[in-house]
């Protein structure tokens, strides 16, 4: 997507009337952002900000605050492993342990080829599934090490 299908999409989702205020857009604006480009940059920031007439520094604040938004480069695939309580008593630890070996990236790198970034995550409200895994908005429920390299092959992964 360029910036310019980028600035029409927002525009179609402020024309939309589906919210009271113009502050309103910029979460599901940044959403497509996400979905769309590598990085939400001060560039597509900026459009956002353009498109709904708000201050550029109140859409900074929402790409900087929420964990969904990438404000820099991520791979195609992000995977985040839930590291809350649940989670970790169930064996999350290990799950992101395995990941991490398996692509030879800490959490919050992306592997060379670009295809995963490995994220931890507080709590994906998925506890009824612990060890929770999601890869990208696919959710993955009582993951176990076994199954770490049966979910990476699934997004293209080599290994």
């Amino acid at each position: 997507m360029t910036l310019e299908e980028f600035r029409e999409k927002v525009r179609e989702l402020k024309n939309s009337g589906k919210y009271p205020v113009a502050r309103s857009y910029i979460l599901p604006a940044l959403w497509i952002a996400e979905k769309n480009f590598p990085a939400i940059t001060h560039e597509v920031m900026k459009v956002v900000a353009e498109e709904l007439g708000v201050k550029p520094v109140e859409v900074e604040e929402v790409a900087e605050f929420y964990a969904m938004f990438h404000t820099k480069p991520k791979g195609k695939y992000v995977i985040r492993v839930c590291t809350n309580l649940s989670c970790m008593l169930c064996g999350g630890e290990g799950i992101l342990a395995k990941f991490s070996d398996l692509l030879g990236i800490s959490p919050g790198e992306t592997t060379e080829d670009g295809l995963f970034t490995l994220e931890v995550s507080e709590c994906m409200g998925l506890c009824d599934g612990a060890p929770a895994v999601t890869v990208n908005e696919e959710r993955f429920l009582k993951v176990t090490s076994e199954k770490v390299p049966e979910i990476l092959r699934k997004f293209g992964w080599k290994g």
